[in-house]
């Protein structure tokens, strides 16, 4: 899970979407911005097309753990930006879907 503070909260959905830029991927889309705050935000949408609950949820489970990861990883947890990634396309591969995750905070973010 990650703590509440690196959570996006729910009104700032729609601010994020709109005025952030987006990255797409194979299995999603990230939407990032930067704000005010020193601290990250992220948050995860999994589209019902993607499959049955179960799906769903474990694909949830491992966007939080690779953000977990990526927050010490990167060093990003003091950084100002919001993020959304938004899935519609269901991956069970830990290894791949982390190294795309990556690939577009690297381009959003321009982290090394």
């Amino acid at each position: 899970m990650l703590t509440r503070q690196h959570r996006l909260n729910a009104k700032h959905f729609k601010q994020v979407y709109n005025e952030g830029k987006k990255f797409r991927g194979e299995f999603g889309m990230l939407v990032a911005r930067e704000y005010d705050k020193d601290i990250s935000q992220f948050a995860f949408v999994v589209s019902k097309k993607i499959g049955n609950a179960p799906e769903r949820h474990r694909m949830t489970r491992l966007l939080r753990q690779i953000t977990r990861e990526i927050l010490t990883e990167y060093n990003l947890k003091e950084r100002n930006i919001q993020c959304q990634y938004i899935a519609f396309k269901y991956c069970d591969n830990y290894a791949i879907l982390k190294e795309e995750y990556s690939k577009q905070l690297k381009e959003a973010f321009s982290i090394s």
